[in-house]
């Protein structure tokens, strides 16, 4: 899915709202992907979801065979910040004890079809992988890609 990276910023438009208030919104991508946003994500009030036509910009989260989820960037668009439970002080400690390129030992705490998830001190991220994933409790390094500010997510990668 190039151009679909965790983390990429990336233009939508929504194409349905199967059940208003109950599900979210689907939203066509380029190159006939789909995203959809979780309800979660969106506004209390279905009446204040971008409208079916909307253009606008998304976060990815993570992708599904055939589908990328979405985080709206636009602050009219969702139920508040995706901080990830990180305060602004958390964050900026996170940022500054590992920035970019920094090499960490995380381990392995939860597998789930397509990604796994990793802890560190101080901190968690998520990886995808279509090959078979670690298994749980499997410690190993892992180097800082990239810190995404407005999700307070670190993205991180198997050192090499």
């Amino acid at each position: 899915m190039t151009g679909f990276e965790v983390g990429a910023v990336v233009t939508g438009t929504v194409s349905a709202i199967p059940r208003p208030g109950a599900i979210g919104l689907f939203v066509a991508l380029a190159g006939e992907r789909q995203g959809f946003v979780d309800v979660l994500t969106l506004p209390r009030r279905p009446e204040s979801w971008p409208a079916v036509g909307t253009t606008t910009t998304f976060e990815v989260l993570a992708r599904r065979p055939g589908q990328v989820r979405l985080w709206p960037l636009d602050p009219e668009f969702r139920s508040g910040p995706l901080d990830n439970g990180v305060s602004d002080e958390q964050w900026r400690a996170r940022k500054a004890r590992h920035p970019e390129g920094t090499v960490l030992t995380a381990e392995v705490s939860d597998v789930c079809a397509g990604s796994y998830l990793v802890r560190y001190e101080g901190g968690w991220s998520v990886l995808e992988d279509d090959e078979e994933p670690p298994e749980v409790g499997t410690r190993a390094a892992y180097e800082v890609v990239r810190h995404l500010d407005t999700t307070r997510r670190t993205l991180l990668r198997p050192s090499t």
